[in-house]
């Protein structure tokens, strides 16, 4: 017979909060640890963290500085056309290139 079944319903149902009570407790001791090493080691490389309610804490990078990209091409007979080179090249530049091979031709200097 161990421990427990010699205890009433009354008696377990307390213990049982008595637990409840003891995991928060941990736990909210456990977070405060982790959130003071999450920030220590964000701060070492520059990083600045914001903890929101209980969920995981969101680490941000600072903010990009110089605006956008300048176009690098325009369409020959669109001028509004325009691409910078960056990312997926639009259906104009395609077809640039399966026409002419080259991007000199549009290249903007």
């Amino acid at each position: 017979m161990n421990e427990l079944e010699k205890l009433s319903l009354e008696e377990l149902l307390s213990l049982q909060k008595q637990v409840a009570t003891e995991i928060d407790s941990r736990r909210s001791a456990e977070k405060a640890k982790a959130q003071q090493e999450i920030l220590a080691l964000a701060s070492r490389y520059g990083l600045a963290v914001q903890f929101a309610g209980g969920s995981a804490p969101k680490a941000a990078k600072a903010p990009k500085t110089g605006g956008s990209v300048a176009p690098k091409y325009r369409h020959p007979q669109d001028s509004s056309l325009t691409w910078t080179g960056r990312g997926r090249s639009p259906v104009w530049v395609a077809e640039w290139k399966t026409k002419h091979g080259s991007l000199d031709a549009i290249t903007i200097k």
